[in-house]
C-alpha cells in the first residue's frame, strides 16, 4: 500500500513541476517579445530636441548647432521655404543619435609597442670662458 502512496505522490510531483517548467517556458516566451518589441521601437523612436538635450546632459542650443552643422541627422516639420531655420520642429530617429555617438566615440591613442627613451642633446657651443 505504502509503494502505492508513493508512486501517487511522486506522478503528483512531476505533473506540479511539468506546469511549474511550461509556466517558465510560457514567462520566458513572454519576456523575450517584450525584449524585441522595445527593441523595435527604440530604432523606430521618434526623438525631439528636448528628448536629446536630456539624454546627452547638454543644452538645446548644442543640439540645434549638431543639427544646423549636419552633424546630427534631423527632420524638420515646419515649412521653412528651403532655409535652414534657427530653431524649428526638429525630430531625429533614435539610430541616428546611436550613429552619431559612435561617431564620437574616443579612441585610444597611438602607444609605441616597445618603449624609446629620448636623450636630451644639447648644441655644441663655443666656450669662451675656458672651462
Amino acid at each position: 500500500m505504502n509503494k502505492k502512496i508513493d508512486n501517487l505522490n511522486s506522478d503528483s510531483t512531476d505533473n506540479k513541476s511539468c506546469l511549474v517548467c511550461r509556466e517558465l517556458l510560457d514567462n520566458m516566451g513572454r519576456f523575450f517579445e517584450m525584449l524585441d518589441s522595445l527593441r523595435k521601437a527604440s530604432t523606430d523612436q521618434w526623438l525631439t530636441v528636448s528628448d536629446i538635450s536630456e539624454e546627452l546632459k547638454v543644452s538645446k542650443s548644442i543640439v540645434y548647432q549638431l543639427i544646423r552643422s549636419g552633424e546630427l541627422e534631423a527632420v524638420n516639420l515646419v515649412n521653412d521655404n528651403g532655409r535652414v531655420a534657427q530653431k524649428g520642429h526638429y525630430r531625429i530617429k533614435r539610430q541616428c543619435l546611436e550613429n552619431y555617438i559612435q561617431s564620437k566615440a574616443v579612441r585610444p591613442a597611438f602607444k609605441p609597442s616597445s618603449p624609446h627613451t629620448h636623450t636630451k642633446r644639447f648644441p655644441k657651443v663655443k666656450n669662451h670662458l675656458g672651462l
